[in-house]
């Protein structure tokens, strides 16, 4: 099972400052890393970090006073600096903002997963077609359809989260077939194509229901449950 929290950045730092506020509930790495960045990124950044560590509490069964002590490494495989993809022992751990919505996963250990979420812009930006779409999807997207769009980017989003390596690999290599590859709630996913790079192969994607477009990616299907904020951080 993968459990999710979706949110905003308005929701989870008001719920937290009821509660003596996000300072005490994330790790001196995670109020430095809001710190170093200004106005509403900073603030994106803590109730993305809060939201993640709340979850990871709730899943392992501890306290909401207990998140800031959990292991999450967020060390770049790259350049060493503390804005990688979380890590921690036992789970899989995914997150993503944007603008004002968060959302957060939790899975088991085997399972490898990845989440994004894309605020709507009011028109797709030059070249979006070609850094994006893989040569098969043009003809599927030829109506000018925002939505769409930012949706099938969520989804390549979430796929390259959840292989680990981002925009090192370009998404316009990336294809996703639709095919009957239910899990128990019998929700079907999207499958990495054979003829995307071998490093996607084995992952599957799903849409997630919500105001904006959002994605899970798994390297195997699985049942996704839905936790509220009210759940992670109840008021006292």
């Amino acid at each position: 099972m993968i459990c999710i929290l979706g949110t905003t950045v308005e929701s989870v730092l008001d719920r937290a400052r009821t509660l003596g506020g996000p300072a005490p509930l994330v790790s001196a790495e995670d109020l430095a890393a809001a710190r170093a960045r200004r106005g509403a990124h900073g603030e994106r950044t803590l109730a993305g970090r809060v939201a993640l560590r709340l979850l990871l509490a709730h899943v392992q069964g501890d306290e909401p006073a207990d998140a800031a002590h959990l292991p999450v490494d967020r060390t770049c495989e790259r350049c060493g600096a503390d804005h990688g993809r979380p890590r921690s022992p036992r789970v899989s751990l995914s997150s993503s903002t944007s603008q004002r919505h968060v959302l957060v996963a939790v899975g088991p250990e085997k399972v490898r997963i990845g989440v994004d979420a894309q605020a709507l812009p009011a028109s797709i930006w030059p070249g979006f077609d070609t850094a994006v779409l893989h040569p098969r999807e043009h003809r599927l997207h030829d109506d000018g359809d925002v939505r769409a769009r930012i949706a099938l980017w969520t989804r390549k989003e979430a796929v390259l989260k959840a292989a680990g390596v981002g925009l090192q690999v370009d998404p316009s290599h990336l294809c996703l077939e639709r095919r009957p590859v239910p899990d128990r709630s019998q929700q079907s996913w999207w499958t990495v194509s054979g003829e995307s790079p071998p490093q996607l192969q084995g992952l599957h994607v799903r849409d997630l229901p919500g105001a904006v477009p959002r994605a899970l990616a798994a390297s195997a299907p699985s049942t996704v449950r839905r936790i509220a904020l009210d759940a992670v951080l109840p008021l006292s």
